[in-house]
């Protein structure tokens, strides 16, 4: 089986505490043509936490939120555990539940391995857990979800010569970054081998400065897609060359939005999509940033 390829624009999709709380038919219609696949990761979304580790509640709502997205685009969903033995636990359940659905051939098992393991070992881990699933693997790279988890002075990023051996395995199919884009660049040079290799950012701004991966998982995807999309069309420099000013205006727009959702984009989000009719209700946000973020979304459409 060949798997998914991790490439363009990811919509890591908001999922609300009540599934029934968001008119999915009208988010997908919405945003479904201007991205390239999704991410389904629970736990990203819950304040409370800001942890990595699934729970038997998201277990349960994966399977009811998966058939509500298009049955032809990648979906990467999200296995990680308290430990070892949950993670595999959590692929086994995941896999039952999963595997009469149209979209199963398409998915992939997002996991942030140094939530719950360390650097040593992790090639092993997936060797291991290839066993249990045919699917393909997409690794997450994000300090800011390991560093509460880890003792002072363990990684919180996997290693560039750990990501080296991984890509040695063609079951791991990339690898979505959070972070400096100088470890960017290293991580480039260990996976040069593996031309089918996805190295995507998890976060706009650097993606922003500096859009030399392979593409971008974007929260915002979920509120501007069209915008976002305008963007990618023109992320080669010879594309962006033929329409500089284009390029720049749309820059400007998305910059402004990511401003107006500071300090707290995962509060902003389901604002916007409240905003947009997509959520039938969303915490109230400070009226300086309602205002600003609305004039953000007055045309994002366009």
């Amino acid at each position: 089986m060949t798997p998914s390829r991790l490439r363009g624009l990811w919509c890591r999709l908001y999922i609300p505490d009540d599934l029934k709380a968001m008119d999915w038919p009208a988010l997908v219609t919405a945003t479904a043509p201007f991205v390239d696949g999704w991410v389904i990761d629970p736990p990203f979304w819950r304040l409370s936490e800001r942890g990595a580790h699934l729970t038997a509640r998201d277990l349960t709502s994966i399977p009811e939120l998966i058939p509500r997205l298009p049955d032809d685009q990648p979906v990467a969903v999200r296995i990680t555990g308290k430990d070892r033995s949950e993670t595999f636990d959590n692929v086994h359940q995941l896999e039952q539940a999963l595997e009469k659905d149209s979209h199963f051939s398409h998915l992939l098992w997002l996991d942030t391995p140094l939530v719950y393991h360390s650097n040593r070992g992790l090639p092993d881990l997936y060797q291991q857990l290839a066993v249990l699933t045919h699917r393909g693997f997409v690794l997450e790279n994000e300090p800011d979800r390991v560093r509460p988890i880890k003792t002072w002075g363990r990684h919180v990023n996997v290693r560039t010569s750990v990501l080296k051996r991984l890509a040695a395995n063609t079951r791991i199919v990339g690898l979505i970054h959070h972070g400096s884009f100088k470890r960017m660049f290293t991580y480039a040079k260990a996976v040069v081998k593996r031309p089918d290799f996805g190295l995507m950012d998890g976060e706009e701004r650097p993606f922003l400065k500096y859009p030399s991966t392979t593409g971008l998982v974007s929260i915002t995807a979920n509120v501007v897609p069209r915008l976002w999309k305008k963007l990618m069309d023109r992320k080669s420099i010879g594309a962006r060359a033929q329409d500089l000013h284009g390029s720049m205006a749309v820059m400007q727009r998305l910059l402004k939005l990511l401003d107006a959702m500071d300090p707290e984009p995962l509060r902003a989000v389901p604002w916007a999509l409240h905003r947009l009719g997509f959520l039938h209700a969303a915490p109230p946000l400070p009226d300086d940033r309602s205002q600003r973020l609305a004039q953000c979304l007055e045309g994002a459409g366009d």
